[in-house]
């Protein structure tokens, strides 16, 4: 069975001559037009040959490593269902490796409702695509009733079973007792709907259908919310749903920056070799344990470094960042690029940083769209700095007292289901407890997870490590034995999954 995900290339003019072949965009048909769309709207392809089924669907660029749509575009898929790439030489599709492309869709989406119908795809994008600006709480006019936009997506097939561009359509933002009228059912939280706008031209009936999911709501000069139609359903009469941008703003930006040094896993962590190599822990597209063995191959050389910690995006470039601290407190961003960090283009944040007994890298808890960094100093006072956007931090600020508790702390992940990354922390009596995220740069009072967390001796969180959309966290005993736990998004987790049995004994710390 062979099937592929084409996410096809908008080239940054502004104007698009429709029509393409095998998935690359080529001269339009002459019976269609130019088309003004945004450069960071593109088609999202889903092809199985075997069975003749399309999957069409609108996606929106977030960075060069990321891309928003609706969670049915990709469910069901696996890595191997990702078989196309960008060629980053021409902006054209060519074949790809097949491996790596992961999604995470927010935890409260509800197929049947449509509620918090967005999902973040890990994927390489075209380098011209730009970017939107995302709509906040704070823009709520532009979606009042009445309010004008305008509705952008990619739908239809042409001859060759390829996305073709359609033209933008005028909506008018109507009112949630409106839309219930209009709909027969009330609307999801987070969502709004729209109408044409009058006077708008009528939209073909092919161009309500098949690729509108996803499709980009604009006003104001701002990304203000998704279409939620179905990848295979219809709006209904010109009426369209749509996922609100602010309403899951926080979920959407850690996703876009929550980037690994290799950006195309959802999930991994790093493992520090006994001589001084790290390296980068996986899994392979079948889920199993990859990348990580003591040996002389390690990733990198880390010698004179005592931490080593993932970041994600601190400088905005779309690639993840490396935390390195040195013996002597200096601490030192790292960056990466599509073949992975480099030490030698190291940059120094700034000294003193011995003064922490542990850091923690929990991405963005203070709602400002940027990775946050967590110190613990010898007093059992807990800091958090948040990332400037530029590669550093900015002052710290204080969290509370009496972290000297706990023997572990994790982050990194959302546990609780509400968007917002989530904090973990191990007591001397082995119970594990959670303190969510308040998005403000602090944590709500904690909640009991379970006891006999003290059977490992390193805990850590590693992103979506299996790639099922979930958050992890993974443990190791002292035998190398290693146990992945996904988040339930209700504040727990599942029963873990075996990953390794003694090959993770010989590494002398994980990150």
């Amino acid at each position: 069975m062979r099937r592929s995900i084409r996410l096809i290339a908008v080239f940054a003019s502004a104007t698009l001559l429709t029509g393409a072949v095998d998935g690359v965009l080529g001269a339009a048909p002459e019976a269609q037009a130019a088309t003004s769309v945004p450069s960071w709207v593109i088609p999202v392809y889903y092809d199985d040959e075997a069975t003749g089924q399309h999957r069409a669907c609108t996606g929106i660029v977030l960075s060069k490593t990321k891309t928003l749509a609706t969670p049915d575009c990709f469910t069901g898929m696996d890595a191997a269902d990702f078989e196309w790439e960008y060629d980053l030489g021409t902006g054209q599709l060519s074949g790809g490796s097949g491996g790596g492309a992961t999604y995470r869709s927010h935890p409260q989406y509800d197929a049947a409702t449509r509620r918090a119908a967005v999902s973040v795809v890990t994927r390489r994008t075209p380098d011209n695509s730009g970017k939107p600006v995302l709509a906040s709480a704070s823009d709520s006019a532009l979606w009042a009733p009445g309010a004008k936009a305008t509705f952008y997506s990619w739908a239809g097939l042409d001859a060759d079973d390829a996305p073709r561009a359609r033209h933008s359509e005028q909506v008018e933002i109507k009112s949630a007792a409106d839309c219930a009228a209009l709909l027969g059912s009330a609307l999801p939280s987070g969502a709004v709907c729209s109408v044409p706008a009058p006077g708008a031209a009528p939209v073909a009936d092919d161009d309500q259908c098949f690729g509108d999911a996803g499709g980009a709501l604009v006003a104001g000069g701002k990304l203000i919310a998704t279409s939620a139609t179905r990848s295979t359903g219809c709006v209904q009469d010109g009426v369209r749903v749509y996922t609100r941008v602010a309403s899951y703003r926080s979920m959407i930006t850690n996703a876009t920056t929550d980037t690994d040094i290799d950006y195309r896993f959802g999930g991994s962590f790093l493992a520090r070799e006994p001589g001084e190599l790290l390296d980068v822990c996986v899994t392979d597209q079948d889920r199993r344990l990859w990348g990580c063995s003591v040996d002389d191959a390690g990733s990198f050389w880390v010698s004179g470094y005592t931490a080593v910690l993932q970041a994600g995006d601190l400088n905005g470039d779309s690639f993840g960042d490396l935390l390195a601290r040195t013996s002597g407190g200096t601490l030192y961003r790292v960056p990466s690029s599509e073949f992975g960090a480099d030490f030698d283009r190291r940059a120094r944040i700034g000294g003193g940083w011995n003064i922490y007994s542990r850091l923690v890298t929990v991405r963005d808890i203070s709602g400002d769209g940027k990775p946050d960094l967590i110190g613990r100093d010898s007093a059992g006072v807990l800091w958090l700095y948040r990332a400037d956007g530029k590669g550093g931090f900015l002052t710290r600020s204080r969290i509370g007292g009496g972290w000297n508790i706990y023997t572990a702390l994790a982050g990194r992940g959302d546990v609780s289901g509400d968007g917002i990354p989530d904090l973990v922390a191990r007591d001397k009596a082995g119970v594990l407890w959670l303190y969510r995220g308040n998005g403000k740069g602090n944590f709500a009072t904690r909640t009991r997870v379970g006891g006999g967390w003290n059977m490992y001796n390193a805990i850590v969180g590693s992103g979506d490590f299996d790639r099922n959309g979930r958050q992890d966290i993974v443990g190791r005993t002292p035998t190398g034995a290693l146990y992945l736990y996904n988040a339930d998004h209700k504040g727990n987790f599942s029963t873990p999954k075996k990953l390794a049995t003694t090959a993770m004994k010989n590494f002398v710390s994980l990150s």
